[in-house]
């Protein structure tokens, strides 16, 4: 399993307010891009899907616990924009690359990285 950065401990060991949910999914994201350009400068020592997954799975952790505690209708909204991302019909679409994740790597690894700007961009605009 991926080591947990300290940006997702401190997530998760924190109790966030409403007023530090936009700070909290920040950070997830910004540990997720980090994950993100780092799998890019190894992708050529044999990494594969299933890291890339396991970055998404710790994005998803991480933003949930960031949002866990608000009760403005953050965790609403977080289920929301999910379910709406999963019916892009974008090909290398995070949710349905890891869904099927068999471990083989795959073109569509190489739009992640906009794919990922594109999520945070909607999430940012709801």
């Amino acid at each position: 399993m991926i080591g947990i950065p300290a940006p997702l401990l401190q997530a998760a060991g924190a109790s966030p307010t409403c007023d530090s949910v936009f700070k909290g999914f920040s950070d997830c994201l910004l540990v997720l891009g980090e994950n993100m350009v780092s799998y890019r400068e190894r992708a050529h020592r044999g990494q594969d899907l299933r890291t890339v997954c396991a970055y998404w799975e710790d994005f998803h952790a991480c933003a949930h616990t960031a949002i866990a505690d608000c009760e403005e209708g953050a965790a609403e909204l977080w289920e929301k924009l999910k379910r709406d991302s999963r019916k892009l019909e974008l090909s290398g679409n995070l949710f349905e690359l890891c869904a099927g994740e068999s471990g083989a790597s795959t073109p569509g690894l190489a739009l992640l990285l906009p794919l990922v700007s594109a999520l945070l961009a909607a999430w940012l605009t709801l």
